[in-house]
């Protein structure tokens, strides 16, 4: 058999990003700034809110999170807390608030070189933004007492919160946040910090830049596969639209092999397959790989007999800042995402 051409392998460092998404990046977050001060009569950075203690406009409010729980924010929050750098940190940061403090995962802090340092999008934001938080190493569970001591009046976290919620709730509400929908995730948070307009003014502008970014991309209908893998024996499909790379690829005007989008739902978007069925990627033009720690599944026989492979046209995002930033598309990464997808069209 002849032997498959080289995949081509994105990790931490190989990606650039364009001066003209950052540029557009920063505008994000000085309008951020700009609309938080004229909503809430401050900024960011030292006070580390999102609004007037004194102000009580448009609360107590109710919000329903993606738990379905109905949440009560009796004030305008002032110290926001994000248990996690992820989806929680970046939605956030979007939206122009400093959060008091955040948490950083233990094996993230690895990857980003230093044991506080989180994703360089954040620090970038958070540099722009003229703010610092506190951050706190976050392991198998989350440190509760660390929590409660940054006194926080809003909590925000994915479902990793769900099994120490009822502590959580004794310190402050706790808002639990989709896992990849980010546009979800800026309509809720921006409902529970005020800045629903500016949350809606994101996704709108966030969707025009996609679609500026990808216009004249010529992929003629190409079908990918997208998969997620964290050891040989088994890989993930990705398939449903709320998860930002299948939803990015076909905007790009590439189709999703239907095996892995069939069984995907809003609440699995992500249907388990066995390695022994990797013949279901069979139909992909171009096979795309998140591989957190695989360690290259995509070298394994069942793999390497399948036509994308063979001929070399792989994408592997390696487990890192490219992998994570496209795992949690938003404002403030979507050059990153965009990049990948580009890489996949040129190997078309």
């Amino acid at each position: 058999m002849t032997a498959p051409a080289p995949a081509i392998a994105i990790g931490a460092t190989q990606l650039e990003t364009g001066t003209i998404e950052a540029a557009t990046r920063r505008e994000f977050l000085i309008g951020s700034v700009a609309i938080a001060a004229l909503l809430a009569g401050c900024g960011t950075g030292e006070e580390q809110a999102s609004g007037d203690e004194t102000a009580a406009d448009g609360y107590p409010r109710t919000i329903v999170d993606d738990a379905g729980e109905s949440v009560v924010i009796d004030r305008r929050p002032q110290r926001v807390a994000c248990v996690a750098n992820l989806w929680d940190l970046d939605t956030v940061l979007a939206l122009g608030v400093v959060p008091v403090q955040f948490g950083v995962r233990e094996g993230f802090a690895e990857m980003t070189g230093a044991p506080n340092r989180s994703w360089e999008w954040h620090e970038n934001a958070l540099t722009e933004l003229g703010g610092s938080s506190e951050r706190i190493s976050l392991g198998e569970s989350i440190d509760t007492e660390r929590i409660a001591a940054a006194e926080p009046d809003l909590i925000i976290g994915d479902d990793g919160v769900a099994e120490s919620r009822s502590q959580l709730e004794s310190l402050a509400p706790v808002l639990q946040i989709a896992y990849f929908d980010w546009r979800r995730n800026l309509q809720i948070i921006g409902d529970a910090l005020d800045r629903r307009d500016r949350a809606d003014e994101l996704i709108s502008d966030t969707e025009a830049r996609m679609s500026a970014a990808l216009e004249g991309l010529d992929v003629a209908g190409a079908t990918v596969g997208l998969i997620a893998a964290y050891d040989t024996s088994t890989f993930y499909g990705l398939g449903h639209e709320s998860i930002p790379a299948v939803d990015l690829f076909r905007r790009a005007g590439f189709t999703t092999v239907a095996a892995l989008s069939d069984g995907a739902t809003a609440d699995a978007p992500r249907p388990e397959f066995s390695a022994e069925n990797a013949d279901i990627l069979a139909d992909a033009d171009v096979l795309v790989v998140f591989d957190f720690g695989s360690t290259g599944i995509v070298d394994t026989e069942l793999f390497t007999s399948l036509p994308s492979v063979a001929a070399g046209r792989v994408v592997v995002l390696e487990q890192g800042e490219v992998a994570q930033g496209f795992s949690t598309l938003s404002p403030l990464n979507l050059d990153i995402c965009i990049d990948v997808v580009r890489r996949a069209a040129e190997l078309l």
